[in-house]
């Protein structure tokens, strides 16, 4: 647990000198997307890299991302959580920001100039598509096997969450980064694969990613009617009391228990 938690300050540290390096190179870029979603995948590439020849220098990329198919089954009920999740998870974070309203201009600033700057397709890959994917090779990728390797499953899931949940260092978006993060790390754990969260993950992202594709506005606030969000936990825990019924299915993933 401790050299997860270390590896994961040092990507922390490592996106952060990215951003300032790249700012101090063309000012402005902190607030391109197209930079910001460079120096994520950049920082992540180099210690998910590092933390291979440290743990497993004679292992494949694969195997130390978990990276293992799964069948058209598992694909949808990964998905079917991902897009139910996000209507609750994305009311309560709205109903946080009302209370507990974001006072840094700056920062508000960089991000409407940033939205303002980018074009919409720009957005929903960088934001939706490109981040998420790394998050989930670092987070559920190869933290989680190198974990998995000397602890519980239990133990796994639950230091990947609290690790993925605080990375941010934005405590208003900490609940419900939790439970998408014990969502998506369930879903590792009982596949055995990453994919299966990738695609959580990114169909999670997809219910705003998608309207933003059509020529919605990406920084309009979105209210879900109380009907939607209520069946869409509903889809999420069916589908994520399926996958667990499914279990393991192949030899090699019973290590994953």
């Amino acid at each position: 647990m401790t050299a997860a938690a270390l590896w994961t300050v040092a990507l922390w540290l490592l996106e952060h000198i990215c951003f300032e390096v790249t700012e101090a190179l063309r000012p402005g870029a902190i607030t391109d997307i197209v930079s910001v979603s460079g120096c994520v995948v950049l920082a992540t590439s180099v210690i998910v890299f590092a933390m291979m020849r440290v743990h497993a220098p004679d292992g494949s990329v694969r195997a130390t991302l978990g990276v293992r198919g799964l069948g058209p089954i598992r694909l949808l009920l990964s998905a079917a959580a991902g897009v139910g999740l996000c209507p609750a998870l994305s009311t309560v974070d709205d109903l946080i920001a009302k209370r507990w309203p974001y006072d840094d201009p700056e920062a508000l600033a960089s991000i409407d100039k940033l939205i303002g700057s980018s074009t919409h397709v720009a957005l929903v890959v960088g934001v939706f598509v490109v981040i998420p994917l790394a998050r989930e090779a670092f987070f559920r990728g190869v933290v989680f096997g190198e974990l998995r390797q000397t602890t519980s499953v239990v133990v796994t899931v639950a230091a990947t969450s609290l690790l993925f949940t605080v990375f941010s260092l934005d405590w208003r978006s900490m609940p419900t980064a939790l439970v998408l993060a014990l969502s998506l790390g369930w879903l590792r754990a009982r596949t055995g694969s990453v994919i299966a969260p990738v695609v959580a993950h990114l169909a999670f992202w997809s219910v705003q990613g998608i309207p933003i594709l059509r020529g919605a506005d990406p920084a309009a606030d979105i209210t879900y009617p109380t009907n939607w969000v209520g069946a869409g936990m509903a889809l999420a825990v069916v589908a994520l009391a399926l996958t667990g019924l499914q279990g393991l299915s192949s030899p090699s993933e019973q290590h994953w228990r």
